[in-house]
Parts: C-alpha cells; structure tokens; sequence
C-alpha cells in the first residue's frame, strides 16, 4: 500500500500595510509660586481708606503649552474684599468680591514670570487685624493643541 501524500509549500511573502497614526497632546498650565503673602494686616488707617495695598508681590511662574495663552483664576477664599485690583499683567485688572478670571493671550506656548501687586477694596464691616491670605490662584490653558 502506498500511501501518497501531498505536501504544500509555504512561501514566505512580505507584507506591508500602512496605517496612519494621529496623536493628540492636551494643552496645560502649571503654576509655581515663587513668594506670596499668607496673611495680610488691616490697620485702623487701612479702615479710614477703605482699601489696602498689599505690600508683598505675589511672584508666579506660569507654564503652558497653549499656543494661545492661559486664564488665571483668582477665587476669594474670605469676605475681606469688596472689589480688588490686581497690577502687574498687561493692564490693570479690577475683579469684584468673588474675584475673577483673568485671560492672557500669547502666540506661542512658553513660560511667563509674573509679580503681582493687589488692592484690596475692604469690606464693610470689617475691623482692623491680621487675615489670612484671602485669595486662591489657579491656571488652566485657554485650549487644546
């Protein structure tokens, strides 16, 4: 008996595909704080004024890799002010009781160096001791990449 098989050959073939890749970078924004007050002193003569200016900067290092720029949050964390003014940006910026958001505009993602100066409109009703720092800073990106 013969058994009679048949043997198939492979043959090794190269094969090539292409397949696009797309890659998305989210845009962020990191904010570093290099000094800034953690209280403040209201004096009697501060009351009289009915505002105070700090006297300590608030030094901040932004990064960002928005090529349009980044807002800057500015969150009251305490009732001392009713308004504020906050100078060292482009311009000089008047945020209410709440505070507020301050949007900066760039053409190019890089990392900014700000020292901040603030007024602070006090409150009604407010009497003349030492407060904490009243004000929370955060930062995002304007938008994505």
């Amino acid at each position: 008996m013969v058994i009679a098989g048949s043997f198939a050959t492979a043959e090794a073939r190269e094969a090539r595909t292409e397949m696009p890749v797309t890659a998305t970078v989210m845009a962020v924004a990191r904010i570093e704080r290099q000094t800034a007050p953690t209280e403040v002193m209201v004096t009697a003569a501060d009351l009289r004024r009915g505002y105070l200016d700090v006297g300590e900067p608030v030094a901040l290092v932004i990064r960002s890799n928005s090529p349009t720029g980044y807002a800057l949050d500015l969150d009251a964390i305490t009732p001392l002010f009713s308004s504020l003014v906050v100078r060292g940006l482009e311009s000089e910026q008047s945020l209410g009781a709440d505070g507020g958001t301050i949007v900066q505009r760039w053409q190019n993602a890089h990392t900014a160096h700000l020292t901040l100066q603030f007024r602070f409109v006090l409150a009604p009703g407010l009497t003349a001791g030492r407060y904490a720092w009243p004000m929370q800073l955060r930062v995002r990106p304007l938008d994505g990449i």
